[in-house]
C-alpha cells in the first residue's frame, strides 16, 4: 500500500469514527510529515557514509554557510539550529573529536567557547549539502516551477501561523 493511501485510510477512519472533528489539518500535518520522513531517510543514509549523523550535520552546516572565517558561539548555533544547548554540548564534542569543528574558550564569556569548522568539516559540510539539495530537488521534481512557488508561499503562512500560535500560547 502507498504511503498516500495509508494517509487517506488513515483520515477516512478518524472521520468516520469521529464525524465530529475536523481533520483537514491533521491530513495535511500528516502528509507535510510523510514527506519530510522520507526525505530525511534517504538523507540519513547518504551522510552516515560521510561518517556524521543529522544533528551533526545541522551543527557543520551552519558553520559552512556563515563563511569561511566563521566563529559561533554554541547558543547561536543551538538557535539557528533550532536546538536546546543542552542538546548541542554532544554534538559538538562529537564533532571536535572526529576533527570537523575546532573549540576555543571565548575570553569574553569562560563559560562559553568559540566554534569553527575545520578544513575537514568543510569538506563534509559540502559533500553534505550536495546529497541534501538532490534528494529535496528529486522529492518535488513532480512540480512545476509555478507549483513549487506556490508550496514554498503556502508553508511560509503555515511557519507564520504556528509561530504566531506558539508565541501567543507561551506568553499567556
Amino acid at each position: 500500500m502507498a504511503i498516500s493511501e495509508i494517509l487517506d485510510d488513515t483520515i477516512g477512519t478518524w472521520r468516520r469514527e469521529r464525524p465530529d472533528l475536523d481533520f483537514d489539518g491533521m491530513a495535511l500535518f500528516l502528509k507535510m510529515s510523510a514527506t519530510v520522513r522520507k526525505i530525511i531517510e534517504g538523507f540519513k543514509d547518504d551522510i552516515h557514509e560521510l561518517g556524521i549523523t543529522l544533528s551533526e550535520f545541522d551543527v557543520l552546516a551552519t558553520l559552512r554557510r556563515s563563511g569561511p572565517k566563521a566563529v559561533l558561539t554554541p547558543g547561536y548555533i543551538a538557535h539557528v539550529a533550532m536546538v536546546k544547548p543542552s542538546g548541542l554540548a554532544h554534538r559538538l564534542a562529537q564533532l571536535e573529536k572526529a576533527g570537523l569543528i575546532s573549540r576555543t574558550p571565548d575570553p569574553e564569556d569562560r563559560r562559553s567557547a568559540l566554534i569553527r569548522i575545520t578544513p575537514a568539516g568543510r569538506r563534509i559540510a559540502d559533500r553534505a549539502i550536495e546529497l541534501l539539495a538532490g534528494h529535496k530537488n528529486e522529492a518535488f521534481s513532480g512540480l512545476t516551477d509555478r507549483q513549487r512557488e506556490s508550496l514554498d508561499q503556502l508553508l511560509d503562512k503555515v511557519i507564520d501561523t504556528t509561530d504566531a500560535v506558539s508565541q501567543s500560547t507561551h506568553s499567556a
